[in-house]
C-alpha cells in the first residue's frame, strides 16, 4: 500500500510537462493518493489527467473564487481535501531600479496573494486535518541578485505559511515549504544559456542542481501521516544554502566560457 493511499491530493500549478506541479502529482498517484491537478493551462491539465488517470480543474491562483470552486470540486469527486500543494509559479529576472510596478504586481497576485488566497480556501476545506504544501525559492533565504521582487513575494509566502502553521495545527492541519534551488522547468524558457548550470553546480555540496524529482519526493513525505513536523522550511537544494548563489558577474563568465569553447 501507498505511503498516501486513501488520501485526496489537489495539486495547484500542474499545467506544464516536466514542471514542479507535474512531478508531485506523479509521484503522489505512484503513492496511492487520488489527484486533482490544477492550473491556468487547461489543455496541459487535460493531457496529464488523460494519461495518469487523475482529475482536473483549471484554476487561476490570483482569484480566490477559483481556488474555492477548485476545493469544492476535489470535495464533490472525492468527499475531502487531505493534501494540499501550492506550485504556481512565475519568474522574475531584472535589476532593482529597473524593476517595474508590473513586475510587482506580477510576484504579488501570484505569489503572495495567490498564496494567501489559496491557504484561505484549503484550511476551510480540510475539516479532518490535513497537510498544505508550498513550493517556495531558496532565495526567499539566501541571495541571488537581479531578483528581489521575486525574493520579497517569496518571503512573504513562507512567513504566512508559518503563520498558518501556528494558528491551525490544532485542527489537525501541517503547513510547510519546499525551499528548492535552481531547478530545470519550464518556467525558466531561455533564462538557462549554455554554461550557466556550471555556475550553479560548484556552489552545491551535492555536486548537482536541484531536479523535479527531488521536490517530488520531499512532496511526498511532507505529506504523509510521517512528517511530524509543521511551520518548517525544507530545502531541497543539496546543500546550497551551506555556500551561496553565485553571483551574476560569476554566471556570465561561465556562459562566456561556454560559448568560447564551442
Amino acid at each position: 500500500m501507498g505511503r498516501l493511499a486513501g488520501k485526496t491530493a489537489v495539486v495547484l500549478g500542474a499545467s506544464r510537462e516536466g514542471n514542479m506541479g507535474q512531478a508531485i502529482a506523479r509521484r503522489f498517484l505512484e503513492e496511492g493518493a487520488r489527484v486533482v491537478v490544477s492550473g491556468r493551462g487547461a489543455e496541459g491539465l487535460a493531457k496529464f489527467a488523460r494519461d495518469h488517470d487523475c482529475r482536473w480543474r483549471a484554476c487561476d491562483v490570483r482569484d480566490k473564487a477559483q481556488s474555492a470552486a477548485l476545493a469544492d470540486y476535489a470535495r464533490a469527486e472525492y468527499g475531502a481535501i487531505h493534501i494540499a500543494v501550492n506550485a504556481a509559479a512565475t519568474g522574475q529576472y531584472s535589476q532593482f531600479e529597473q524593476t517595474t510596478e508590473a513586475e510587482l504586481d506580477e510576484m504579488l497576485s501570484i505569489i503572495f496573494k495567490g498564496s494567501f488566497f489559496f491557504m484561505q480556501v484549503m484550511v476551510g476545506a480540510m475539516t479532518q486535518g490535513g497537510s498544505i504544501i508550498n513550493v517556495s525559492s531558496a532565495v526567499a533565504d539566501i541571495m541571488f541578485e537581479n531578483h528581489a521582487a521575486y525574493m520579497g513575494a517569496k518571503a512573504g509566502m513562507n512567513h504566512v505559511t508559518r503563520a498558518v502553521a501556528n494558528e491551525y495545527g490544532a485542527k489537525g492541519i501541517r503547513a510547510n515549504i519546499i525551499a528548492p534551488g535552481l531547478t530545470v522547468t519550464p518556467m525558466l524558457g531561455n533564462f538557462m544559456a549554455p554554461g550557466m548550470i556550471d555556475a550553479f553546480v560548484k556552489e552545491y555540496p551535492l555536486g548537482r542542481i536541484t531536479t523535479v524529482d527531488d521536490v517530488a519526493n520531499a512532496a511526498v513525505f511532507i505529506a504523509s501521516d510521517e512528517c511530524f513536523m509543521t511551520g518548517q522550511t525544507f530545502h531541497v537544494t543539496g546543500g546550497l544554502t551551506l555556500r551561496r548563489n553565485p553571483t551574476a558577474a560569476e554566471i556570465q563568465a561561465s556562459i562566456a566560457a561556454a560559448s568560447s569553447a564551442r
